[in-house]
């Protein structure tokens, strides 16, 4: 057999396509009728019910073929991987429309994509896969065909590998395809190996290994030095691209990556300069969408991690104890901890981070800040390059540039159109503080954008006046639905008569179970006891322990509270320790 046929066979069951349902049991009765009108009809749920139940009922679900099919082109992961599944197991007669439709490109007149055909033709045997191969081997090398090869999953990266190979114009994006298809599955060497056995090249050979493994270290860095120098357009966009996974670690390589920040392939020059920002943080760069697999671990669960782990640990505690969770079943002893930093949360989080020293950037970027300056501001001018100047931006912000030529820049974009410019603007002005004074009309207006408001209230909090300390107070209780958190750190140092004009808003949070408002009205005292006395004979636990904590830590000013405290009855242990001490608390009066 064909050695790509057998890396074919080996790589499949599922082609990684489909999240699997649990299907209900299959009832005698039913009626392939019925299944067919389910997935006909418009309830996504019954859909993928409905496929499940075909895919059980092999050879006699021959008659919803036509269905299935039309359920391809919907985009929808999870049902189009198990119709793609019900079409394998009905076998050969599915086997002949498909074989029809990767042909003709359409079925019942309609346009069919080729990745979940070739998907399910992969496993009808030699022949469809000798069609699938033969229609890859026809098909014109570039994104298209490539999409179309990142749906196959772990299938198609021999495919990749092959078009990489072939050099061309289109070798940088059969690489990015195999760093997408890298992000989405679970790795492991044994296909790769397989594939590269065909690769003669040892520097493409290596790029394709670091595309793929998404772990480059140490170990790698002379050799992504060498190719972000390279000619080759995927030897330097790889090696851009995974210095900038390595964060710090690759800041060695900051000069080499500047020298292509400015080059006129827009893919080299993006990731020259997401490279350069990721260096001079320190960490591994930001994700970006134009930047295939730009994020630590480069998996879909991995990039979820990272972007809930930022804001820290005891944040994360935080965010979870402001849903209405179940309290010993999903906080536990952990709401301990989180109560135990109430009264002083807002000191123990900072409002904003830090604003970088500049001396800290590495010697080459604080070299290039006037022309990373200029570059920006001409590269917003222009929508197609706007993504250029938001990541010189972010190499400013992050190098803690503050000079008047950043300032200016950033003051200019404030009134953009783009609310990607406003944004960074917001980010780079966050660290002048006080010096940002002089535009805080300007601030207060991206409080209404939710994509800027986060980073506009930081902004003010920095600005500290009365009326931009007032406007991200408004704006905090304006919001419709649990405000983020980030926005309440931010307004969590002002004083009693800035978060005033909120008190009613947060009274209303936290009634409808989002808890963390109860810090913020701690600091009211006398004035909500009510409100955390109230909740003391609500049905959830959770509930009746964050009132109680709340009154423990307002102190002597709850004691009208007290009977009711004494007289709750909690047959949790960590539920009764809480009790004993918000009671002690508020006894010794503090």
């Amino acid at each position: 057999m064909n050695p790509i046929l057998l890396l074919i066979a080996a790589a499949l069951p599922g082609a990684g396509l489909a999240i699997h349902a649990q299907p209900a049991p299959l009832s005698v009765a039913q009626d392939i009728t019925e299944l067919i009108a389910q997935l006909e009809g418009d309830d996504p749920t019954q859909k993928l019910a409905a496929a499940e139940r075909i895919k059980g009922l092999g050879k006699r679900g021959a008659k919803a073929i036509p269905a299935l099919m039309r359920l391809l082109p919907s985009g929808d992961g999870p049902l189009v991987g198990a119709s793609v599944e019900a079409l394998v197991a009905v076998g050969p007669k599915a086997r002949a429309a498909l074989l029809e439709a990767l042909e003709s490109g359409s079925f019942e007149g309609e346009p069919m994509p080729p990745g979940p055909v070739s998907a399910a033709l992969l496993q009808l045997g030699k022949r469809a896969r000798v069609a699938v191969e033969a229609y890859i081997q026809a098909a014109e090398r570039g994104p298209a065909l490539f999409l179309t090869l990142e749906e196959l999953g772990p299938a198609g990266l021999p495919f990749l590998v092959d078009a990489a190979a072939e050099g061309g114009a289109t070798t940088p994006d059969a690489l990015r395809s195999i760093r997408r298809l890298a992000a989405r599955e679970v790795r492991t060497d044994e296909p790769l190996a397989k594939a590269l056995k065909r690769v003669d090249d040892e520097d493409l050979a290596g790029a394709i290994t670091v595309s793929w493994t998404q772990a480059p270290g140490r170990a790698d860095v002379e050799d992504l030095g060498r190719w972000i120098e390279s000619d080759r357009p995927e030897l330097a966009e790889t090696g851009l691209w995974a210095a900038g996974l390595m964060g710090g670690g690759a800041a060695s390589l900051a000069g080499q990556a500047l020298s292509r920040a400015f080059d006129p392939d827009p893919f080299i020059r993006r990731s020259a300069l997401w490279a350069v920002g990721s260096m001079v943080s320190g960490e591994p760069g930001s994700p970006v969408d134009v930047i295939p697999a730009s994020f630590p671990g480069a998996s879909a669960s991995a990039r979820k991690r990272v972007e809930a782990a930022a804001e820290g640990d005891a944040v994360v505690i935080w965010r979870e104890a402001g849903k209405p969770l179940g309290f010993r079943g999903r906080v536990g002893d952990q709401a301990r901890k989180l109560w135990a930093i109430a009264p002083t949360w807002t000191f123990a989080v900072e409002p904003y981070p830090a604003a970088p020293d500049p001396d800290v950037a590495p010697a080459p970027v604080q070299a290039a800040i006037g022309r990373l300056i200029s570059s920006a501001s001409g590269w917003a001018a222009d929508a197609e390059t706007e993504i250029d100047a938001v990541l010189a931006s972010r190499i400013l912000s992050q190098a803690g540039v503050t000079s008047e030529a950043a300032v200016a820049l950033w003051a200019g974009w404030l009134e953009a159109e783009s609310a990607d410019l406003r944004r960074e603007a917001l980010v780079g002005m966050r660290s002048i503080g006080r010096g940002a004074i002089e535009h805080e009309a300007l601030v207060i207006q991206q409080l209404a954008d939710p994509t800027t408001q986060v980073v506009a209230a930081q902004v003010l909090a920095a600005i500290a006046t009365p009326t931009a300390w007032t406007a991200a107070v408004e704006a905090v209780a304006a919001i419709d639905g649990k405000p983020p958190f980030a926005m309440l750190a931010a307004i969590g140092r002002f004083d009693l008569a800035a978060l005033r004009p909120g008190l009613g808003r947060f009274r209303e949070l936290y009634r409808e179970g989002h808890y963390i408002m109860a810090a913020l009205m701690i600091r009211f005292g006398d004035e909500v006891v009510e409100d955390f006395s109230a909740e003391l004979g609500a049905g959830l636990a959770d509930r009746r322990m964050v009132a109680a904590e709340s009154l423990g830590h307002l102190g002597a000013s709850a004691r009208p509270a007290l009977p009711k405290l004494r007289a709750l009855k909690e047959r949790s242990p960590i539920a009764q320790k809480l009790l004993v001490d918000a009671i002690s608390r508020i006894e010794a009066g503090g």
